[in-house]
């Protein structure tokens, strides 16, 4: 079975670690699967430290995605060159809007928290709209309000909780000593926020933490999750993967809201701040999947 995951991501490398997360649950399982991650995003890389295909493409225009033009588009060509017994579109249906019809393959539409606005985009020649019916699948993988129609799992997470290394291993590969409380500062959105919003903590070196900082723009800890155990306290974004890891891995976490365009991430914490999950959502997508 060949499974193409495409995503935009041109900023942060959350939407790459998505993809990532559906690849290792489809090795957690077992499934005679390929996995492919297509998109335009500067973390594509992310993908060879654990070992899963990827495709670099361009961010393509309107016009060179529109009806006329989109069989000579890098998405187009990429899609059908790698012929998808699946393809699973992240949040960017629009991108697709000229052709998704014509392609033989099941389709699956995954959708975190957006606003409304999202699903009707303005173009030069007039606006164009979600169509629930071009997919086999529409999935949320959080809970949100929204007006369109969704099945839900479970947030996607890397790993599971028996799949991370132990606090005496990460300790040892840190290089962390002492009884100092160990709190990860890890931010992986826009350029510039992890400087930004370090300095705004560097008050917790003088109250007796030891602080690992990561960020996936010069390296970082990749994944971080596998080093959890060791950490006291995350202080992170509330986007969809940092925010759901920590509430999925119920680690002691200060979340920093940062502006997104569809998304709000103050929004997530307010909403689900307070809810826990045991089942991995990659897996129970694995199962949809495999069903088809």
């Amino acid at each position: 079975m060949r499974i193409v995951f495409y995503t935009s991501g041109i900023t942060g490398s959350g939407r790459v670690v998505y993809g990532i997360s559906i690849g290792t649950a489809l090795r957690r399982r077992g499934v005679d699967a390929e996995i492919t991650i297509l998109s335009s995003s500067p973390f594509a890389s992310l993908a060879d430290r654990l070992g899963f295909n990827h495709v670099e493409i361009s961010l393509e225009s309107e016009e060179e995605l529109s009806e006329a033009t989109y069989r000579r588009s890098e998405l187009y060509k990429a899609i059908t060159s790698l012929k998808p017994d699946i393809l699973i579109v992240d949040l960017q249906w629009f991108s697709l809007h000229s052709f998704i019809q014509a392609l033989q393959c099941a389709k699956v539409f995954l959708c975190r928290q957006v606003d409304d606005r999202f699903f009707t985009v303005p173009l030069s020649n007039g606006s164009i709209s979600f169509r629930s019916e071009d997919y086999t699948e529409v999935i949320a993988t959080e809970p949100f309000a929204c007006k369109i129609p969704m099945r839900r799992v479970n947030p996607l997470v890397i790993r599971n909780r028996d799949e991370i290394l132990s606090r005496e291993e990460v300790r040892k590969r840190l290089d962390l000593h002492g009884s100092n409380k160990v709190c990860l500062f890890a931010f992986n959105g826009e350029p510039g926020e992890f400087e930004r919003i370090k300095k705004q903590y560097s008050y917790l070196e003088d109250v007796g933490y030891t602080m690992v900082y990561s960020t996936n723009y010069d390296g970082g800890l990749f994944p971080a999750v596998d080093y959890f155990n060791a950490f006291d306290l995350i202080i992170c974004s509330a986007g969809y993967n940092a925010f759901w890891e920590a509430v999925y891995f119920r680690k002691e976490a200060i979340f920093v809201p940062v502006q997104r365009r569809f998304e709000s991430q103050r929004q997530r914490i307010q909403e689900c701040g307070g809810q826990f999950f045991d089942e991995n959502g990659a897996d129970q997508l694995v199962d949809i999947l495999i069903n088809f």
